[in-house]
């Protein structure tokens, strides 16, 4: 049965329309009978939306044929303003007066047995970024792993990867480093739709999920968000536009140093590299002429309000991202980190209490030590491409789109 409701979404997914049909619109018009009679538990944020800005909750909450219970919150909570890393209380919502379970609560981030027993499906509706080291695809994975020990139908509103669905870069979690921000080892941008993550997830790690996914249709891997014809709500607080979340996994690690600037609390975070002692025009000059795929580096200065070298002039370098379809976020972040040691190797960028938070990010410590140690940076890029191409052999099976 649902080997043949799965087929059916691949080829609605493919047909022809000049717009993008996201996977919650696609259930709502014909596949509602799926969840007709159960109890629905629904693990979304403000990102839930549909085409029309509708949020999930309100348009299951007041379907007729949907009796939804309760909802699961993620890091950043329901409505994504809570900050990055702080912990999510159990609520109510004000609104529709359903319990909030977190997902985000401390050790423990799957659905509690207690929370699943009064559920008979559990589904995720979550706009992801593209990149491994940000938590909700991990809050997905936990929730799947939960579902398949309890019994529970699991389903995917699939979205669009605003990276697009091809890029595969950066290093893969090592097992020494696997944490929330990489249970398991896939690349830092993975190339993935969240659904057909999902059945990666179910897949390799045999996690026993009764899944469905719900694809989008009229959607293809190589289509960015650019491309599309929606809204961007922002994922959390400093996600706060598509060109944040799209250079996000090229400056997030050096972010987790605490010696370099990336644009928080600025108009452009993520988009940002930064110090008071950069060199800005070199670094741009230097990083332009590396011609790496899709991404143009200009001279950027400017003087914090707030946070780290707040009040003093930041000379930076901002990452314009031409072509995101083409543009390596992980390779662009080695780049930067071997200009950094190279030509600053007296100011050292590497906190002793923060290395554990970047190799943790990083999803490994070579990167570091390499770095550091002034290896050549296409032998450091070298390093992680036998596992991108197991990566992406074993993930071709769970492809939908073309």
């Amino acid at each position: 049965m649902r080997f043949s409701i799965f087929l059916l979404f691949i080829l609605l997914s493919t047909a022809n329309s000049s717009t993008v049909k996201l996977g919650v619109d696609v259930f709502l018009e014909g596949y509602v009978d799926l969840i007709q009679n159960k109890r629905v538990g629904l693990i979304t944020n403000q990102t839930g939306k549909n085409g029309r800005g509708l949020t999930t909750i309100d348009l299951l909450y007041e379907h007729p044929d949907v009796n939804l219970v309760a909802l699961f919150a993620p890091e950043h909570g329901i409505r994504g303003v809570i900050k990055a890393g702080k912990l999510i209380r159990e609520s109510v919502d004000t609104k529709t007066g359903l319990p909030i379970h977190s997902l985000y609560g401390g050790n423990d981030k799957r659905p509690s047995d207690v929370a699943l027993g009064g559920l008979d499906v559990l589904i995720y509706d979550i706009q992801d970024v593209g990149s491994r080291a940000y938590t909700y695809i991990w809050s997905m994975a936990e929730a799947m792993a939960a579902a398949g020990d309890n019994d529970k139908l699991f389903i995917v509103f699939d979205r669009p990867n605003p990276l697009s669905a091809r890029q595969i870069d950066g290093p893969v979690t090592e097992d020494k480093w696997q944490s929330f921000l990489g249970i398991w080892p896939i690349p830092r941008v993975y190339g993935l739709t969240v659904g057909e993550l999902a059945r990666y997830f179910n897949l390799e790690h045999h996690l026993q999920c009764q899944l469905v996914v719900i694809p989008m249709a009229s959607y293809s891997r190589n289509q960015t968000w650019n491309d599309l014809e929606l809204v961007w709500t922002p994922p959390s607080p400093n996600i706060p536009t598509p060109e944040s979340a799209i250079c996000f996994p090229a400056t997030g690690t050096i972010g987790t140093l605490g010696t370099i600037h990336i644009g928080i609390a600025t108009k452009f975070p993520f988009q940002i590299i930064g110090t008071p002692w950069l060199a800005g025009q070199h670094a741009a000059d230097y990083l332009n002429k590396c011609e790496l795929p899709g991404v143009v580096f200009e001279a950027f200065s400017f003087i914090p309000s707030a946070g780290l070298y707040r009040g003093e002039t930041v000379e930076a370098i901002k990452l314009n991202v031409k072509k995101p379809g083409q543009f390596l976020p992980a390779t662009t972040e080695i780049y930067i980190l071997y200009y950094l040691q190279k030509f600053y190797p007296g100011r050292s960028i590497w906190r002793h209490d923060r290395i554990q938070s970047f190799d943790k990010a990083m999803g490994t410590s070579h990167i570091r030590h390499d770095i550091i140690s002034g290896k050549p940076v296409q032998s450091i890029i070298a390093k992680w491409q036998k596992k991108l191409v197991e990566f992406k052999q074993k993930s071709t099976r769970c492809l939908i789109y073309k």
